[in-house]
């Protein structure tokens, strides 16, 4: 495999999210695109967006992704996941990234 394949596979991968275009590239090209696994944390909801699909989460410490605790948004694509997000209330979550945004896919 030539050396800027390899650069760009390792740069594509060390991103919070390959959009799915570039995954497609990266597997004409021969390399290998794992499947996405759900990241799961622990966070206070501090604002719910349902007309926007957006839910300001205050988040601990996510070592798997190397990120400190911090306020951000999140996508909510699945309707039934805002009877569970109310601001105040402290939640597990996990979360995809899709592109350069991270999308909840469950809420306990």
């Amino acid at each position: 495999m030539k050396r800027s394949a390899i650069l760009s596979l390792i740069l594509a991968l060390s991103l919070p999210g390959v959009p799915l275009a570039q995954a497609a590239d990266m597997k004409d090209m021969g390399m290998e695109v794992k499947a996405q696994q759900s990241i799961e944390a622990v966070g206070v909801v501090k604002q719910v967006d349902k007309a926007k699909k957006i839910v300001t989460i205050a988040h601990e410490a996510i070592p798997s992704l190397g990120w400190s605790a911090m306020t951000m948004d999140f996508v909510v694509e699945n309707k039934a996941l805002f009877a569970k997000l109310i601001p105040g209330k402290q939640i597990h979550f996990g979360f995809i990234t899709q592109g350069y945004s991270y999308v909840v896919t469950s809420v306990k």
